[in-house]
């Protein structure tokens, strides 16, 4: 759609009073893929055999704290993840041995997007979501020959990625130089290196044939974020895939429910994305986020509309799913044209 009837279409329609969190419970409902079937997590167990899985439960249920959270989960991805994490924490021989996993965590001067035993396989739901969002565009995770997982951090869901498709080239980049610096020691067996503030990454042309992004345009500055999808298809092959989220209109909701904005707040957003299709703030200010200084990384929101109106036809959206990232942020998954 034009950017003039899109605006046109933003001013006509009328923006109802947000003077209270119910006021935004119209923002899209959480969403699901076409497949959702824990890829990463699932072929991680399936390495265990019936016996193994009984005495890593066993050794759960000893643990009075950890043994009274998995009994206490009703939802079976929940269970899975649980398995995985705590019997990694509580260094189960046999699940190391066969997953490939392992406990190491980052310490806490080097940035970490969450520690404990509920982490300690690494990031088991993010792992999950980018396997199942490739799944839902006919794409096999095991079957790629080389991915690039942009935004890295200390590599919490490339590890498990790797551990679970151990024949893929797994890649990870960051500016977070510390935090790279940790994961090339912990897991020399893939591939790290720093990457810059502004594009482009030290990687050849067509590179790749999946990048995934998780939570990191929903800090780019929208020009900014632009000129970084510009270089995700440099390094992307040919009918490759990008995997990114982002925040949107249920990210919204989700923020104006759990008080995590001022309701002011939520207002500008709301109609900056009728207006523009797009909002940003930099909170950081001079001293950066864990030592990254980029006035151009904050936080941002994008509609959908914005998305398509930018980024068709180079790209070809084949997978759009409100709120499925922790029922907050949207999925998308595209096609490099």
């Amino acid at each position: 759609m034009h950017r003039a009837k899109l605006v046109r279409n933003a001013l006509l329609r009328p923006t109802p009073p947000a003077s209270t969190a119910r006021s935004f419970a119209r923002g899209l409902a959480p969403g699901r893929f076409a497949v959702e079937s824990d890829s990463a997590s699932s072929a991680l167990i399936e390495r265990l055999s019936p016996a193994e899985i009984a005495d890593v439960q066993q050794r759960i249920d000893a643990d009075a704290e950890l043994g009274a959270a998995y009994r206490s989960t009703l939802d079976p991805s929940v269970a899975r993840h649980m398995l995985l994490s705590y019997g990694t924490w509580l260094g189960h021989p046999a699940l190391l041995e066969r997953t490939g996993l392992t406990a190491a965590q980052p310490p806490a001067a080097i940035h970490a997007m969450a520690q404990g035993p509920l982490a300690a396989a690494g990031g088991l739901y993010e792992a999950d979501m980018v396997a199942n969002a490739l799944a839902s565009a006919g794409v096999a995770a095991g079957s790629l020959r080389a991915a690039l997982d942009f935004g890295c951090s200390s590599g919490r869901v490339l590890r498990v990625l790797a551990a679970a498709f151990p024949d893929v080239h797994w890649i990870g980049c960051d500016p977070n130089a510390d935090a790279v610096a940790w994961a090339h020691a912990t897991f020399p067996q893939l591939e790290w290196f720093t990457s810059a503030n502004e594009p482009p990454l030290a990687m050849a042309d067509g590179a790749v044939e999946l990048v995934y992004a998780i939570s990191i345009w929903s800090h780019f500055a929208p020009a900014l974020g632009l000129r970084w999808f510009e270089e995700m298809r440099r390094v992307i092959r040919p009918g490759g895939h990008l995997v990114f989220t982002t925040h949107g209109w249920t990210s919204l909701a989700f923020a104006a429910e759990m008080a995590q904005r001022p309701l002011k707040e939520c207002v500008e957003i709301e109609r900056a994305l009728y207006r523009d299709g797009c909002w940003f703030l930099d909170p950081f200010g001079e001293h950066g986020d864990w030592g990254v200084v980029n006035p151009q990384w904050g936080s941002a929101f994008l509609t959908p509309e914005f998305v398509l109106e930018q980024l068709c036809p180079s790209w070809r959206v084949v997978e759009f799913v409100a709120g499925r990232n922790q029922n907050n942020q949207d999925v998308y998954v595209l096609a490099r044209a």
